[in-house]
């Protein structure tokens, strides 16, 4: 089964403000799941003018203790893999992130964009898009998929709070 969330937001900030505010996020004291960003490649088109950056977040396991007693989610870390565009002359970015632990077992992706507001071009719409998709492990992935959806929709919370306060805050 595949499962789907969808996060809509208007920041009342520019999306200059907002998209540099998201790209610049961790680490942070804040966020006390994320351990380490690593960026790994970062270019920019001379040509277009669009920046390029590719990073790699190492996050603490949040997996609940009575699945981590299966050996495969007993891990030290999670790892993710997070692509981003941003078009500054066109005033809109996107993001791509996905977990790369269990890649063999689950794909789990988010999609972000950042755009100004057709109602007000000093305002930004945020718009999230996450998928879950869980495979090969039978009945028990419904429980996977269930707690990987939590850990979607806490994210996608979290990356919306942060905005608002940070971008005040700027």
């Amino acid at each position: 089964m595949v499962l789907g969330l969808d996060i809509f937001h208007i920041y009342k900030y520019p999306v200059e403000t907002v998209i540099k505010t998201h790209l610049s996020k961790y680490p942070t004291p804040k966020e006390k799941f994320v351990e380490c960003i690593k960026t790994v490649e970062e270019k920019i088109d001379s040509v277009s003018g669009v920046e390029y950056r590719k990073k790699l977040a190492t996050c603490t396991n949040v997996v609940p203790k009575f699945l981590r007693r299966l050996g495969l989610m007993n891990v030290p870390a999670i790892y993710l893999e997070e692509e981003s565009w941003y078009y500054r002359r066109e005033r809109t970015a996107k993001l791509c992130s996905r977990m790369l632990t269990w890649a063999d077992l689950a794909q789990i992706t988010e999609e972000s964009e950042f755009k100004p507001s057709p109602d007000n071009p000093n305002w930004t719409e945020f718009r999230m898009r996450g998928t879950i998709a869980v495979t090969g492990v039978g009945p028990f992935g419904a429980i996977l998929e269930y707690y990987a959806q939590l850990f979607l929709r806490g994210g996608g919370k979290k990356s919306t709070d942060y905005g608002r306060t940070t971008t005040r805050e700027i």
